[in-house]
């Protein structure tokens, strides 16, 4: 508890503003431009999703646009996350190895801005949402929340990706192919449950991502199905990954140094 109020305090919170936008400023997102040409990439993965897939597998689902456009980007964004983690030391390693400050905040900044131009796609996605006359209820007052327990979630991975990144790295290009797998047990593309598959049903319950996928879904009204969420037990499930990653980190933060 004392590094965290420590992190709270405000030299520390200015340092990880300023790595913040050193960040964006080196992201591809980081301009108008490259936030462009990236939101593009994602309208082309829609065009290519709705002619493959829309006919076969979202059958009954009346904003199919929606429905694919929150999976794409919601999917992107963990792939950023994995990646950020992974690179998150080895990127930065002139400053970790020449200056002393709690090394955590290059996590926090590095996760923080993997969800600046996530939020942007998202406000982008709310309006094409209205456009499509999706209703808006009560639900939207949890988004502050599904959001705040995402990004604890995503810190808590990306804490975990940057020990891997540097203590095993034999391990990353096997991720890299577990993270394609867990891919097709995502439902970017298609409805949970519709497989009719007692494996994939239990792929889907243990699937995080999954989870956060249907729940910013259902606060737009673009599930295409009634689902009921446990939003605390997903708040305090976020929690625990962060801490998770978190102290993973801390415990591993000297031989990372080291590795360097």
């Amino acid at each position: 508890m004392k590094r965290f109020r420590r992190l709270a305090a405000k030299q520390p919170m200015e340092l990880c503003r300023s790595l913040l936008f050193a960040e964006l400023h080196l992201m591809e997102q980081g301009t108008a431009l490259g936030f462009l040409l990236s939101f593009a990439n994602n309208v082309l993965m829609l065009l290519m999703f709705h002619i493959l897939f829309v006919s076969r597998f979202l059958q009954g689902v009346s904003n199919t646009w929606v429905y694919l456009l929150l999976g794409i980007v919601q999917w992107n964004l963990y792939v950023n996350v994995s990646l950020a983690g992974f690179s998150c030391m080895v990127y930065r390693q002139k400053i970790v190895m020449g200056y002393t400050f709690p090394r955590e905040l290059l996590i926090l900044a590095r996760t923080a801005a993997v969800f600046v131009p996530y939020f942007v796609e998202l406000f982008i996605i709310l309006c094409v949402a209205q456009y499509f006359h999706l209703p808006i209820t009560t639900k939207y007052f949890l988004l502050p929340l599904m959001l705040a327990a995402q990004f604890l979630f995503c810190a808590g991975l990306c804490s975990l990706f940057c020990v891997i990144g540097v203590l095993h790295k034999n391990v990353i290009p096997f991720w890299n192919v577990m993270f394609r797998l867990i891919s097709f047990a995502t439902p970017i593309f298609y409805l949970p449950g519709r497989l009719g598959s007692a494996t994939a049903n239990l792929l889907y319950s243990w699937n995080p991502f999954t989870i956060y996928m249907l729940w910013i879904r259902d606060i737009v009204g673009a599930n295409g199905f009634p689902i009921h969420f446990t939003v605390w037990k997903i708040a305090f499930g976020s929690v625990g990954v962060f801490i998770l990653g978190y102290c993973s980190f801390r415990l591993a933060e000297g031989k990372v140094g080291d590795s360097l």
